[in-house]
């Protein structure tokens, strides 16, 4: 608990005019006479002892037309030491004020009703051997059935040894405010406060905490805010009473301001329980349950039915918090802090924790808000961010408590965290994030410094494990340099981090530094001086999208092992200059790259970072001595272009990983695909499962080493489809070295079409495929065509391109004095139209109809012109060697017939004559 004269200040400097107004000069303890036996007060009484009222049974009634206690004055119920409960109703239509001291015999529970309302001046204090529950209730139930009335209308209530159950609000109650801040003998503000094992309420109306304290060594602690016809229940338990609030249609407001405190003292731990409509915690204002060595931790729930709120203020010299701590062998296991809203709102650097200092585990944390939790901003006089924490701490042995956040949005903006680390030798705890529509992570704090975002982090010095990070929504997104993470950086192991999102994940941007650090990040990373591994990282969601500078990335630093990324989509789009990788950076081997899309990956374009270009990139990266993981890529259509790259590289003397890449089509479009080492050993290219590689504009594929590297292997797999590539663009396939050797290039495919076997040299216009070395030995280039004779060598095709509309065999009516001729290869009949397949089981038969028109049969690649009958000019089959995209974006196969003209010249229109 944070002590200091302040609160005091505070406290008493907002009570002056509430005082000047309401407060009493002389004491105000006047009985009624509706008992059957009357309660006695000493008239004009300041220190006042207050005898008489009507015992029945253990329970001890007292009735009263007024009751106020004045500053440095006594109320003394001088009751038997076997009254178990002193009840005491105030029937005037007057507001009790007590800014004095309430005393009981010990052992007894003090109620007090009043239900025009309880004022706690700040002088106020209590010294009650049992609990104190102040009510602004009208009325309150026995288990027999009786109600003890503070409406007495002329006649003698029935009273009853039963013990109370309940407390009914029948009209609107009045409010409870407490500016309690009296000291203890050691000077320290205890406000109103109950001996061990004992439970202090303050139910009503609006209740308000203006300064005040309300403490308890290891007791219990309510408030409770309601409307009119209500019924709060009365439960007896081993820490007093526990207050139930099923029979409460609508709540009222609970606000704590000026450094207001509710908590435990002497490091024993408390129960606390807050429930009402709106609770508001300003200024400063605590709420906070702290176990030491020999006390036990206590529970904190806070129940706000539509909004909890804690706002701090530039000017506050206290956190304003919602607080629940373990120190020394105190253990939190089983306990909670709990939060049951609609909305949750913390801004300015309030926060909410839980923590664990000693061996003793922490304490879980629970925050369930069906619409809303936005965190922003921070307090610039702590340096600390707005923030929902979960924290194994300096110096402490035990696991760190789990953080749950349940709601439909979570909005963290201008530095605002939400977090689970370990500072010292326990594991920190899980963080667990579940939002029914979206998360959002925006920004960082005005300085820059802090990011935005939510983490699970091993924290420098600490040698505990971290913990993991899972997040379940259906939108994400990561804008403007904020962070999700976990991490380690020190002695122990990085947790896990697991999206799945329905809708879409969105990175975008960066902060104004717009430097490499200020990009938005999703990354697992084992740090600089760590020796364990990296956690791994797991995103599944329908559109990935990574732009405008953001990041995924597993990183390695340390010595350990990194972690792996794994991102299981429907679509990945990464561009302008946005980048996924997996790397090591140090000594220990970097982690795989893996992504699954069910559609598409596009990696398109480049982006600035300040006066940075970066490029959009997919990739695997050795920086250092440590291996660096393969990158595998598995989608229906991948789509490289505008300087997209995707590469594994291995800059440092680390090998490079291997790209593996299996999908039906492959378009490189200005876009590269690189394997790149300065190792020994080369990084390989593998593509499996090619339908059509298409490049053009510089596209290049590359497996090249450098230094005395030797050449990666690229092993292109066509074999159902086609390798193609637009001529004179400087599209190559290399798997080049300096000083090592080549590496091996093998393409197995259908047909090739615009590349040349040969040296890729700096300005050459050319398609090349290259295997060279500089000084060392060439590697092999290996072509496996099943359909081309190859001894032609590669297919080359027109230096111009096709205009598609001529590509289009004219027809004339079966009438005309000119045929035409349509030759049809392998079995099958004749179709009955030109876009209907051929039969492949049934033999051949002729089926023609009267009239037909002259096509292109795809499927032969042959094109047939306009020519007069004559049955010695039959076309013969030749190979194909052109193509043109048809009105579906497919590649269509054209020949030329051996010392013919060229094909696009017989596919000019004929003229038809009758």
């Amino acid at each position: 608990m944070h002590i200091s004269s302040f609160r005091v200040w505070a406290s008493t400097g907002g009570f002056l005019l509430c005082l000047l107004a309401t407060q009493p000069t002389t004491a105000q303890i006047i009985p009624d006479t509706s008992l059957p036996q009357n309660s006695i007060v000493p008239p004009n009484c300041i220190d006042c002892e207050i005898t008489g009222g009507t015992r029945v049974g253990n329970n001890l009634f007292h009735s009263f037309e007024q009751f106020s206690v004045p500053t440095g004055g006594v109320a003394y119920f001088n009751n038997a030491v076997t009254v178990e409960n002193i009840i005491s109703r105030v029937t005037g239509n007057s507001i009790s004020n007590i800014d004095g001291l309430i005393r009981t015999n010990p052992a007894a529970n003090l109620f007090l009703l009043n239900p025009y309302g309880i004022i706690f001046g700040p002088n106020a204090s209590l010294d009650v051997g049992g609990s104190f529950i102040a009510t602004t209730a009208s009325k309150l139930a026995f288990a027999d059935g009786t109600v003890f009335n503070t409406t007495t209308n002329g006649t003698t209530p029935l009273l009853t040894i039963s013990r109370p159950i309940g407390l009914i609000f029948n009209q609107t109650p009045g409010r409870i405010v407490n500016q309690a801040a009296s000291l203890d003998l050691n000077d320290n503000p205890i406000g109103l406060q109950i001996p061990t094992g004992r439970t202090l309420a303050l139910v009503g109306g609006e209740v308000a905490l203006e300064g005040g304290f309300l403490t308890t060594p290891g007791g219990r602690i309510e408030l409770g805010s309601v409307s009119g016809n209500s019924v709060v229940s009365l439960t007896p338990i081993d820490k007093g009473w526990m207050l139930g609030y099923a029979g409460v249609q609508n709540f009222q407001d609970i606000t704590l301001n000026q450094a207001a405190f509710i908590g435990s003292s002497d490091l024993m731990g408390a129960d606390i329980k807050i429930q009402g409509r709106l609770v508001s915690l300003t200024e400063g204002s605590q709420i906070s349950s702290l176990a030491g060595t020999g006390g036990q931790a206590g529970n904190l729930q806070v129940n706000a039915s539509e909004q909890l709120e804690l706002v701090a203020t530039p000017a506050d010299f206290f956190i304003t918090s919602l607080a629940n701590e373990v120190e020394g062998e105190a253990t939190g296991e089983g306990r909670i802090l709990g939060i049951t809203t609609k909305r949750l709102i913390i801004q300015n650097g309030a926060q909410v924790s839980t923590s664990t200092f000693g061996a003793g585990r922490g304490i879980n944390l629970n925050v369930t808000a069906s619409e809303l939790v936005e965190l922003s901003g921070n307090a610039s006089a702590f340096n600390l961010s707005s923030g929902i924490f979960a924290g194994s701490d300096v110096g402490s042995t035990g696991k760190g408590g789990t953080l749950t956040i349940e709601t439909g949005r979570l909005i963290l903006k201008d530095g605002a965290q939400v977090s689970t680390s370990t500072f010292g030798a326990g594991d920190a705890g899980d963080l667990r994030v579940i939002a029914s529509d979206l998360v959002t992570v925006e920004g960082r704090t005005p300085d820059n410094v802090q990011a935005s975002g939510l983490f699970a982090q091993v924290e420098q010095g600490a040698t505990g494990n971290g913990g993991n990070l899972k997040i379940e929504t259906q939108k994400l997104n990561v804008l403007g340099g904020a962070q999700i993470s976990t991490s380690a950086r020190s002695g122990g192991s990085g947790g896990n981090l697991t999206i799945d999102a329905g809708d879409f994940v969105l990175l975008s941007g960066f902060a104004p530094t717009a430097d490499d650090l200020s990009r938005s990040n999703i990354l697992v990373s084992a740090e600089r001086g760590t020796t364990e591994n990296g956690g791994n990282l797991n995103i599944t969601t329908g559109r990935l999208t990574v732009e405008k500078g953001a990041r995924i990335s597993a990183d390695n630093f340390g010595t350990g092992q990194g972690g792996t990324a794994t991102l299981n989509v429907r679509q990945l789009v990464v561009q302008n200059g946005g980048a996924i990788r997996a790397g090591s950076f140090g000594e220990g081997p970097g982690g795989t790259l893996t992504v699954n899309a069910d559609d598409f990956v596009q990696v398109i374009g480049t982006g600035m970072i300040g006066s940075t270009f970066v490029p959009s990139t997919l990739f695997t990266q050795a920086e250092a001595s440590g291996r660096a993981g393969n990158l595998n890529i598995t989608t229906p259509r991948l789509n490289v272009g505008d300087g997209g790259r995707v590469t594994v590289n291995g800059v440092g003397s680390g090998a490079a990983g291997n790209l593996i890449i299996t999908t039906n089509e492959l378009r490189l479009n200005r876009g590269s695909l690189t394997a790149e080492t300065n190792a020994k050993e080369g990084a390989n290219i593998s593509l499996q499962g090619l339908k059509l590689l298409f490049l053009q504009n510089q596209s290049l594929i590359s497996a090249q080493a450098f230094n005395n590297a030797n050449g990666g292997n690229i092993n292109i797999d066509a074999s159902n489809g086609f390798v193609v590539a637009v001529p004179k663009q400087n599209n190559d396939i290399i798997a080049t070295a300096f000083i090592g050797r080549g590496g091996n290039i093998n393409i197995t495919a259908n047909n090739i079409f615009g590349f040349e076997v040969g040296r890729s040299s700096p300005g050459d216009t050319a398609n090349n495929i290259d295997a060279s070395s500089e000084f060392g030995f060439a590697g092999n280039v290996t072509i496996n065509t099943p359909d081309v004779d190859p001894s032609r060598g590669l297919v080359n095709l027109p230096t111009s391109l096709v205009d598609a509309s001529q590509a289009i065999a004219s027809s004339c009516s079966a009438n005309a004095k000119e045929g035409g001729e349509l030759v049809v290869t392998g079995r099958g009949g004749l179709p009955p139209g030109p876009h209907v397949a051929l039969s492949s089981d049934i033999v051949w038969s002729d089926t023609r109809i009267t009239k037909i028109s002259n096509v292109i049969n795809q499927r032969a690649g042959i094109a047939i012109p306009n020519v007069k009958p004559n049955t010695n000019n039959v076309l013969a089959n030749v190979p194909a060697n052109g193509w043109v995209f048809n009105n579906k974006g497919e590649v269509t196969l054209l020949a030329n017939a051996p010392s013919d003209t060229p094909l696009y010249m017989r596919l000019i229109s004929n003229s038809c004559s009758t």
